[in-house]
């Protein structure tokens, strides 16, 4: 035990201390007077409603799995409804991946090069966190764990036994569970297993093993099923976490292939894959040089095809793929090893982290600061949620339900009402039926206040709004207030 820990504990205390710090900008951080982002103040809301008795796909609609509600629940009873409770939960989950990456980036580089990879892939987060508590990156551990097991069978020939087996279907299960189209690692390594066992003709390796996951995936799927069974609610739950995810959502921004493949072309092309560019190139070095073929050439296949998946034109899909760079960052950085010298090398390393972890510091710095602002999704600041949340108090008592006609479920939490719809955000154009319960909603229920921001146009409430509502002064910018007459 003491060996073990000689060997580890400074690297996962290093591991730990990146989690903290890299998340200290999230805006449910301790003491960052920012408003959560747009999914997480969804996932927040929906969560406490579950709380206070509501059913999730039935009494309060949103298209993420189970799983991910599920970790917001807990979280929040833990903390007794406190937001820190799911920070503390991120840093938990961002360690666990942290750790997984360092033992699959030891299969191809020494201890101080794999630390350095997985420091390094894991400030790619960074730009791509936004609001924090996000499908992708509640993702991360089991998107790791699987990696290492693939890999390692793949690499290291390490067998794949039942309990090995186990652990790749329940984490397959738990990703599905977060969002069904975040599963593309177990597909990608899927297809390259696939191949090996037809080229070396493995045929009974292969029926072991897929009858082994098949039986673990769907005893672990079960109880989700079985749960939303006995509420009522599995065919709502099928269709908006299978069906909606996998095959209506890919297509709200063009609802054509056509348009599924500009969105491929944009997310490969955008500023954050050309991270991707520089370790691919390591890859197909290795590859050629015959360095490392075998393992070199499927992690460059899988890393391109993730980062290239139809139809996902948000930059924080990119989070998915990051354990993967631990593998093109442990061989550029063996090279760059093996160029300079020592001393320079670490002398790179020491600046390069130390650049981040300023960038990082500054950018926290900001949100305690209130100097954060998104003007692209129509954002309110820290102040102007505290001027807002004084004008729903003033004119509306605890009980009485609201419409908050945008993408900012925030509003929800910070004035402690409840929506008037079974739809915690803004409904698109994405799904007809969607918009015929919003409104349906809206009519049967008229909320005491609707406060709407000039954000989408894929509906229009306005004439509800000019029988059944006045008007409310304010000074807030781009956002209207509507108060139902007496």
């Amino acid at each position: 035990m003491s060996n073990f820990l000689k060997t580890n504990l400074p690297v996962y205390f290093i591991f730990l201390f990146a989690c903290i710090f890299i998340l200290l900008q999230s805006p449910l951080a301790p003491f960052a007077k920012s408003i959560p982002g747009i999914d997480s103040s969804v996932f927040i809301y929906t969560a406490q409603q579950i709380l206070d008795g509501q059913m999730i796909y039935k009494d309060i609609v949103d298209h993420k799995g189970p799983f991910l509600y599920l970790i917001n629940v807990i979280a929040l009873f833990c903390f007794n409804g406190k937001w820190i409770g799911i920070w503390i939960f991120e840093i938990f989950s961002m360690f666990v991946a942290c750790i997984m990456m360092y033992k699959t980036a030891r299969m191809f580089a020494g201890k101080f090069v794999s630390v350095l990879a997985v420091i390094t892939s894991i400030l790619m987060i960074v730009p791509v966190l936004i609001g924090g508590n996000l499908t992708e990156e509640w993702a991360l551990p089991y998107i790791s764990i699987a990696m290492y097991i693939f890999l390692s069978y793949l690499k290291e020939n390490k067998s794949l036994t039942t309990w090995r087996l186990f652990i790749l279907s329940f984490t397959f299960v738990l990703t599905l569970m977060l969002r069904a189209n975040l599963i593309a690692v177990w597909g990608g390594f899927g297809i390259a297993l696939l191949i090996k066992w037809i080229v070396e003709k493995q045929y009974k390796e292969f029926i072991r093993c897929l009858s082994l996951m098949l039986f673990f995936v769907i005893i672990s799927i079960v109880p989700f099923f079985l749960y939303f069974y006995l509420k009522g609610t599995l065919s709502d739950a099928l269709y908006l976490v299978f069906q909606f995810n996998l095959f209506e959502y890919a297509l709200i921004s063009e609802n054509s292939l056509t348009g599924m493949f500009k969105m491929s072309l944009l997310t490969f092309c955008n500023g954050i894959s050309y991270f991707n560019f520089i370790p691919n190139l390591v890859i197909v070095y290795m590859f050629f040089t015959k360095k490392d073929q075998y393992a070199g050439v499927i992690s460059a296949f899988i890393l391109t095809i993730i980062s290239c998946r139809l139809g996902q034109q948000h930059e924080h899909y990119f989070m998915i793929f990051i354990p993967l760079f631990v593998i093109p960052l442990a061989y550029l950085y063996n090279i760059l090893k093996q160029c300079f010298w020592k001393k320079v090398f670490l002398w790179l390393c020491i600046t390069f982290i130390f650049y981040n972890s300023a960038n990082i510091y500054s950018q926290y710095a900001n949100i305690r600061a209130n100097h954060l602002k998104d003007e692209v999704y129509g954002l309110l600041t820290y102040s102007q949620m505290d001027t807002l949340t004084d004008i729903i108090w003033k004119n509306t008592k605890a009980t009485d339900k609201i419409l908050v006609k945008t993408n900012q479920s925030a509003i929800y939490l910070y004035s402690h009402r409840t929506s008037a719809t079974r739809f915690p955000y803004a409904i698109t154009n994405s799904s007809s039926l969607a918009l015929k319960y919003y409104v349906k909603d809206i009519e049967e229920t008229l909320p005491k206040m609707i406060i709407e921001a000039n954000q989408w146009d894929e509906y229009d409430i306005q004439p509800i709004l000019d029988a059944k509502y006045q008007p409310i002064q304010t000074d807030l910018k781009n956002i209207n207030v509507w108060l139902l007459k007496e």
